[in-house]
């Protein structure tokens, strides 16, 4: 009976360990990604890896994560695509869509 109490107070205690471990880790990246240049990265890799976007000289910004998108794009298409690929981008608390439709 000592036994079986023993391994399951240090299986507690290994369980709680390795939960700190993880939270540890994940801590570490959060302020990376919530920095608005870490941000504005992420987001024009994101619209140079599209087919839509790629070339398309898009303006970003960002300032405590709210991301302002300006330029032209030939259509809304392209302006919606490019809203919701930046909303989806780690740390965008925002998205100002100023993109402005030209043919």
């Amino acid at each position: 009976m000592k036994n079986c109490f023993k391994i399951a107070v240090i299986a507690t205690l290994l369980m709680s360990l390795f939960g700190c471990q993880n939270n540890m880790l994940s801590s570490n990246n959060v302020p990376f990604m919530n920095s608005d240049g870490a941000i504005i990265d992420s987001v024009r890799a994101t619209f140079a890896n599209n087919n839509q976007l790629a070339g398309i000289p898009i303006e970003v910004q960002s300032n405590n994560g709210i991301v302002e998108l300006s330029g032209y794009v030939k259509t809304i298409r392209q302006s919606d695509t490019a809203l919701e690929l930046a909303t989806k981008v780690p740390g965008v608390k925002g998205v100002q869509n100023n993109l402005i439709v030209r043919k």
